[in-house]
């Protein structure tokens, strides 16, 4: 007998069906893969809701976890920068030389003329333009050096200069605001004209104006 043929030991060829046919523990293994994960989707669902409620109920954990999402999400940012070169620092934003009070007449200015919903918001504001122009000034005079002015400096010089007792989260929006007003087209950029229309020469940046015209 060729020996291509195999053995011959009196039993029938296997058939396809035969061949592919699952063993019980097979199919137990299969079976028991999906019941699990769907048991484990269900303790997840409830551990979710459980701990939703408790948040909702608890203000001490609900702080708790929101301290734990800021310090994985901290933890990634750390991991995601490893080997990555630091951004550079943007510059200072140039602002024109004002005193506080000018600053804020400025600032007023400008929100009297926008139609925005913030505007409508900071107009009936009085103490926030102030406190707005005193982040002016304690900007303009910390970038002096040509350097953007970290939070913390922020916060320091005007607790020490104004009295103002700020957040650093807080120090943070008044800079972002202080450079958006400082911004093309904004009540802070340097030439920006006055509520009355005119245009001031000012002080800083001098060098960036046209040049007045010649002299016969």
């Amino acid at each position: 007998m060729d020996d291509a043929d195999g053995p011959d030991d009196g039993s029938a060829p296997a058939t396809p069906e035969q061949t592919h046919r699952l063993t019980a523990e097979e199919l137990t293994f299969l079976l028991r893969d999906p019941m699990l994960r769907a048991r484990e989707a269900e303790r997840a669902a409830q551990s979710n809701r459980n701990r939703t409620e408790r948040r909702a109920a608890d203000p001490a954990y609900a702080e708790r976890l929101r301290a734990g999402d800021r310090e994985r999400q901290r933890r990634r940012r750390f991991r995601e920068s490893i080997g990555r070169p630091e951004a550079p620092e943007p510059p200072p934003a140039a602002l024109p030389d004002l005193t506080e009070a000018q600053a804020a007449a400025r600032l007023a200015g400008h929100l009297d003329r926008d139609r925005s919903a913030q505007a409508a918001q900071l107009r009936g504001r009085p103490d926030r333009i102030r406190l707005y122009a005193e982040a002016f000034v304690t900007y303009r005079m910390l970038s002096a050096d040509g350097v953007r002015p970290t939070c913390g400096a922020l916060g320091a010089l005007l607790k020490s200069r104004f009295g103002r007792g700020v957040t650093r989260s807080q120090v943070q929006k008044l800079r972002d605001h202080v450079e958006g007003f400082a911004s093309s087209g904004g009540p802070w950029a340097v030439g920006s004209p006055h509520p009355s229309g005119t245009v001031r020469r000012e002080k800083a940046d001098t060098h960036s104006h046209a040049p007045g015209p010649r002299r016969r």
